[in-house]
């Protein structure tokens, strides 16, 4: 390791390969996990970050029993329009799409999204395409007005729990109408949030990966790796730090606790709004920790893929706004 007495990691993890820009604003979810019916995810709006004064309520934990302050991140929670179930059978190892059906109510926001958009075929459709029936999801437009975020909807896909029939019967249950995130989720609840980390452009390596400066003297460069690699083989390998995009990935993060679920915005909002956001006027949640990304984007929300053990909801003294 040249002049260093000890050994150390090398800079970088190669988990995260390759480090591209993400694909689009709304991530793509996956892996849905199964044990519980009814919708897997909800789809969320980054608020800000507070702090939060609750009773630790964890078994085993040195503060049991006593006020504790955590970091939290505020999500806004407007409701989800279901404009369409997706069906899909198993056809070898993998998913295979065999239609869709389609509401007749929120066509418009669909229309905003695809100008060529026509709601067919409906309802009626659905016992042609009931046989061999594997995995049913809905079909979800968000609500952007509702949170300063723009007028035309993401469109996404959650899937429903169960089994296939008990998942076709409450997809056509909830058909055309709109579900809340406390239909979902409950306090005291583990998710996965997906989401797009913050972008920071195209950075170096000394940025990107943490590789440290070279002597004053160095030749050609200072910011830069020493050497890229070996004569042979005569390429540079992927484990070789580079220059190029920073942030703006796909990332998911594991079993974050929801600490409180409320219908009243105004107990946590700032007098003056929250920075880069506003006033929360829907529904929110509290999450314990920090989230992904910019306020004003938005996160996927999914029932835990690991999860531990539950634990009841805390008691909350105090949150700070």
């Amino acid at each position: 390791m040249g002049r260093r007495k000890y050994s150390r990691p090398r800079h970088g993890s190669l988990a995260y390969l390759p480090r591209g820009r993400s694909r689009s604003l709304l991530p793509r979810v996956k892996h849905w996990p199964d044990g519980r019916e009814g919708p897997l995810g909800f789809i969320v709006y980054k608020v800000g970050m507070t702090s939060v004064h609750f009773i630790d309520n964890r078994p085993g934990s040195p503060t049991q029993g006593s006020e504790v302050v955590s970091t939290a991140t505020v999500v806004a929670a407007p409701p989800l329009k279901v404009v369409g179930l997706s069906m899909y059978a198993e056809k070898g190892s993998r998913l295979v799409n065999v239609g869709k059906v389609w509401s007749s109510r929120g066509v418009e926001d669909l229309v905003r999204r695809s100008p060529t958009f026509k709601p067919t075929p409906g309802p009626e459709a659905v016992e042609q395409l009931r046989e061999d029936l594997a995995e049913v999801r809905l079909v979800v437009a968000t609500q952007p007005r509702l949170v300063g975020a723009g007028k035309t909807p993401s469109i996404a896909e959650i899937k429903l729990g169960g089994s296939p029939s008990q998942s076709l019967k409450k997809g056509l249950e909830l058909l055309g109408k709109e579900i809340r995130i406390s239909d979902v989720f409950k306090d005291g609840e583990f998710v996965d949030v997906v989401g797009v980390s913050k972008g920071r452009g195209f950075q170096g390596v000394v940025k990107r990966y943490g590789v440290s400066i070279l002597q004053r003297k160095s030749r050609k460069t200072r910011r830069g790796v020493a050497a890229i690699g070996p004569w042979n083989p005569h390429y540079v390998m992927y484990t070789v730090p580079r220059s190029g995009q920073m942030g703006y990935h796909r990332r998911t993060e594991y079993n974050k606790r929801i600490l409180r679920i409320g219908s009243d915005p105004g107990s946590i909002n700032p007098r003056s709004g929250w920075h880069r956001f506003g006033l929360v006027r829907t529904e929110y949640a509290l999450v314990e920790g920090s989230l992904p990304g910019t306020p004003l984007r938005p996160l996927v929300l999914r029932c835990p893929a690991k999860p531990p053990k539950p634990l009841e909801p805390p008691q909350i003294n105090l949150v700070e706004v």
